[in-house]
């Protein structure tokens, strides 16, 4: 089983920070700043069978999809829910139980790459819990998908279960591709799962359509790269998921949504980086234990030099925002000894 990713188009006022471990579910409110996990992968999906080893989805369409055999037009996604015109009626919510999407799947290797198409089914609609809804912006809505898997002609969870036992995902108005850039389609959209960064850094708080924080869309985007500790800008993660972290933003007043949650990290935990939607704009150290020689910076020296001439080192947000006065988000975690694998 091979991870699928939906390339398309994947908490009020300053809350204790956001700390991750999958174990217990984030909570919104200043009291419980309660723990989520982050982790490596973007939508967090999963692709079954044999027939799509070696593939990764383009895009989940805007055209093409139906419900009860009956064509949808103008399928949007507004405000984290699915929208759609069937006839002359306008279909949201849990309306659009039992709609049928299809997806762009392509090969990782050959040349040209092959294109096949697959189907996906919304076997389920439940809104959101309030808990997930820090900015009180109100509730949207959790997708249960399913795939058609042709290998045993049968449909199968197109996600992963995640800390709250669900297997579901949410649909966003943006595409990213395999380095992790965002971008905005007319004919695609992204459905991140749960268990993916997409769809956290959306509980998280930074739901892209929010206004008067200031740009939801580029923290957003930065949050997926602080999550899946993507110093480079690549799309490149250096962390495992369940790897617990300290994150916090620059947002205006009524920010932050992510607070520090007080004057020290909380036990064990340093600063780690400064970010910015290209990723860490500097860095006191990796994650984890894997930048011996300045083996990090030398993956990508237009973002990250070592001590020395030029140097990009960073050990607190005022140092991070000299480097860039643009940085968005900052973090930090323990210092974790096992080498990536």
């Amino acid at each position: 089983m091979t991870r699928l990713h939906i390339y398309a188009g994947t908490i009020t006022m300053a809350l204790a920070a956001c700390v991750a471990v999958d174990s217990a579910p984030f909570t919104s409110t200043t009291e419980q700043a309660g723990e989520t996990m982050q982790g490596e992968t973007m939508q967090g999906e999963t692709m079954q069978g044999e027939t799509m080893q070696g593939m990764t989805m383009q895009g989940m369409q805007l055209g093409g999809a139906t419900l009860s055999g009956v064509s949808l037009s103008h399928v949007r996604v507004e405000r984290g829910e699915v929208v759609a015109e069937q006839a002359s009626t306008t279909l949201r919510g849990t309306a659009l139980a039992g709609a049928h999407f299809i997806a762009q799947v392509q090969s990782t290797t050959g040349n040209p790459p092959a294109t096949t198409t697959v189907e996906y089914r919304i076997a389920a609609i439940d809104p959101e819990d309030a808990k997930y809804d820090p900015t009180q912006t109100g509730n949207t809505y959790l997708y249960t998908l399913e795939q058609w898997v042709s290998d045993t002609a049968s449909w199968q969870p197109a996600c992963p279960a995640d800390s709250d036992g669900r297997r579901v995902a949410i649909p966003l108005a943006a595409v990213w591709d395999q380095h992790g850039d965002r971008s905005t389609s007319s004919t695609l959209f992204t459905f991140g799962c749960t268990t993916g960064v997409i769809a956290k850094c959306y509980r998280w708080g930074y739901r892209p359509w929010v206004t008067g924080y200031g740009d939801l869309t580029a923290m957003h985007w930065t949050c997926t790269r602080l999550a899946r500790a993507d110093y480079c800008g690549n799309g490149v993660p250096h962390t495992h998921d369940g790897t617990l972290i300290n994150v916090w933003d620059t947002l205006p007043p009524p920010g932050p949504i992510q607070g520090h949650g007080g004057p020290l990290p909380p036990d064990g935990m340093t600063f780690e980086a400064g970010w910015d939607t290209g990723g860490a704009v500097c860095l006191s150290r990796a994650r984890w234990a894997l930048d011996k020689g300045g083996l990090l910076a030398a993956l990508c020296p237009h973002r990250l030099v070592p001590p020395g001439l030029g140097q990009t080192v960073c050990d607190n947000a005022s140092e991070a925002l000299g480097y860039d006065a643009n940085a968005k988000m900052f973090n930090e975690s323990k210092l974790n000894n096992n080498l990536l694998g």
